[in-house]
C-alpha cells in the first residue's frame, strides 16, 4: 500500500511592523497644545525604551522638528537621545519638517533635507529613508533628490491612480534623469494598524480596555488586505498614527501572533528592515516614472494650493529672497 501523501507546509511570509507616530505641529490644536501632547509622548517613549528592551525601536516620523520642539522644553534629556538614536532603538530624519512637494519651491526641498541631516548627525544620525507618508502627491524629481543625499528608497501613502495595478507596493521608480529609488507604496496609509487593540482607528483610547483578541483579528485583516499587492510576499504594518504614543504591549502581542499565524510571521523593525527583506529583488520590479498625483486609494486634499494665499505669496517671495 501507498504511504499516505505529506501536506506541504504553506509558505511563512515576513511582516515588519513599524511602531511610530504621525506629528502635526499645529493642526486642530494650536503649536503650543500639541508641544505639551509633544512632550508627554516623548519621555513616555524614553522611559518605555529604557525600560523594556524587547520593545526594539520607534520612528519619530521622519521630521528633526518633533525634536528640535521637544528638546527646546527637555534640553535635559539630549544625551538620552543621542544615545537611542546611536543604539539604534530610535529613528529620526533625514526631513527638518515632512514637506508638501508642491507647495515650496525646489530649492526648499534641498534645504529641508540638508537641515535634517546636519541635526540628525547632532543627534546620533539620522534615517536614509525617504518617508513622506502623508504628502499630498510627490513630484517627479523626488527620486533624483533622494538620491542626491545617499537615500534609495521612498515610503509613501497619497497619490496613486490605476497604476498600482501594475507597481503593486514594491517597485522601481524613476526620477527624471534616470536615477531610481525603491518605491513602497503604503495602500492603506501610514496607520494600517493603528491604535491596535481598540474599535477605533484614530482618537483617544485612554478611557477604553485593550482587547489582545480584537488587536489579532486587526494584524491579521491588515496582512490579508495587503496580500494581493504585494508580489514579494513582504508586508509593511504601520503601528501609529497622528500624535499617537507608542502601543507598549507591541512585543507580547507580536508573540501571541505568531503563535497563531501558520502564514505570516511578524517582526518589530524599521523602515530599513522592510527594505532589507527585498533586498535582491529589486531587478525584478517594475518600474514607474513621474509624478503620483491621482486619488484612487486616499484623496490627495487639492485644495491646499488656493488656500492662505497671502501665505503663500510671502513664502513664495521669502524663498526667492
Amino acid at each position: 500500500m501507498g504511504g499516505r501523501a505529506k501536506q506541504r507546509k504553506p509558505k511563512r511570509h515576513k511582516a515588519i511592523l513599524v511602531s511610530h507616530t504621525h506629528w502635526d505641529r499645529a493642526w486642530y490644536c494650536t503649536f503650543q497644545e500639541f508641544r505639551v501632547r509633544l512632550v508627554r509622548l516623548i519621555d513616555r517613549l524614553i522611559d518605555l525604551l529604557e525600560r523594556d528592551r524587547r520593545f526594539a525601536v520607534f520612528m519619530l516620523d521622519g521630521q528633526l522638528s518633533v525634536l528640535e520642539d521637544y528638546l527646546e522644553v527637555r534640553s535635559d534629556r539630549r544625551k538620552k537621545i543621542r544615545k537611542l538614536v546611536r543604539s539604534s532603538r530610535l529613528t529620526i530624519g533625514p526631513w527638518y519638517v515632512l514637506p508638501d512637494e508642491f507647495l515650496v519651491s525646489p530649492e526648499a526641498l534641498i534645504r529641508n533635507l540638508m537641515l535634517g541631516h546636519r541635526m540628525g548627525r547632532e543627534l546620533g544620525g539620522a534615517m536614509k529613508v525617504g518617508y513622506v507618508p502623508d504628502g499630498f502627491g510627490h513630484i517627479a524629481q523626488l527620486p533624483q533628490i533622494f538620491r542626491g543625499f545617499g537615500i534609495g528608497s521612498t515610503f509613501f501613502w497619497r497619490g496613486v491612480g490605476e497604476e498600482a495595478d501594475a507597481l503593486g507596493t514594491d517597485f522601481r521608480w524613476l526620477g527624471m534623469d534616470g536615477s531610481s529609488v525603491t518605491g513602497v507604496f503604503m495602500p492603506w496609509g501610514y496607520h494600517n494598524v493603528s491604535n491596535i487593540g481598540y474599535p477605533i482607528r484614530w482618537g483617544d483610547t485612554s478611557q477604553m480596555e485593550f482587547d489582545w483578541d480584537l488587536a489579532i483579528e486587526q494584524l491579521r485583516s491588515a496582512v490579508d488586505s495587503l496580500k494581493p499587492m504585494s508580489r514579494l510576499g513582504v508586508f509593511l504594518l504601520m503601528n501609529g498614527i497622528d500624535h499617537a504614543e507608542a502601543e507598549p504591549r507591541i512585543p507580547e502581542l507580536l508573540s501571541r501572533a505568531n503563535a497563531r499565524f501558520p502564514d505570516v510571521r511578524i517582526a518589530q523593525g524599521t523602515l530599513l528592515d522592510y527594505l532589507k527583506e527585498i533586498r535582491g529583488a529589486e531587478g525584478s520590479l517594475p518600474e514607474f516614472q513621474g509624478e503620483f498625483r491621482w486619488g484612487r486609494y486616499s484623496e490627495i486634499l487639492q485644495g491646499v494650493y488656493s488656500t492662505r494665499i497671502h501665505l503663500k505669496q510671502e513664502n513664495h517671495r521669502v524663498e526667492n529672497l
